[in-house]
């Protein structure tokens, strides 16, 4: 039985499993549409209005729309590696700041259960099966790792504090 799930998630992994990343990126713009911007606005001391909420998004869904292609069409480790630095920032990283944001306001943080059960067990899972076929190697991973933490970060400040002042008091 064993052998034939690992054979399936091998024959699958570039042609249906890696869509799924796009697919939970869907749930969670869904989830975070209806109070995200007043969230911020309200409880992280940031602004982002509606519009630039959905212009972001969709920009960030064809870049991950185009890495998953990327990937699907060479199957290599560099493509591989340029779609999992994406989503370790998207999706990893994106888990860590609603879980911190959950915890540390004490109050929904629009996203958060997406990110909870979509994001991160969607992101380990693949992580695992790349590592385990080697479609991936484990410092390719953790450099993605690495430096999805640092795109993240330039997300959140680009996008809910413009560059300006982030409210580390109110963060730490």
């Amino acid at each position: 039985m064993r052998g034939s799930i690992c054979d399936w998630e091998r024959k699958n992994f570039y042609g249906r499993l890696l869509w799924l990343f796009p697919l939970a990126y869907l749930f969670h713009v869904l989830e975070e549409a209806s109070g995200f911007s007043l969230w911020v606005a309200q409880v992280i001391g940031g602004q982002i209005g509606q519009g630039r909420f959905y212009l972001t998004n969709g920009i960030v869904m064809l870049a991950l729309l185009g890495l998953c292609c990327l990937a699907s069409r060479r199957k290599d480790r560099p493509s591989t590696f340029l779609l999992f630095w994406w989503v370790s920032g998207q999706l990893f990283w994106n888990f860590v700041f609603h879980l911190y944001a959950q915890i540390r306001f004490s109050t929904y943080a629009p996203g958060v259960w997406t990110a909870t059960f979509l994001y991160f067990p969607l992101y380990l899972y693949l992580s695992y099966l790349a590592l385990r076929e080697s479609y991936l190697g484990w410092k390719g991973w953790a450099g993605g790792l690495a430096l999805g933490a640092v795109g993240m970060g330039i997300v959140v400040w680009a996008n809910l504090y413009h560059f300006g002042a982030i409210p580390w008091s109110a963060w730490i």
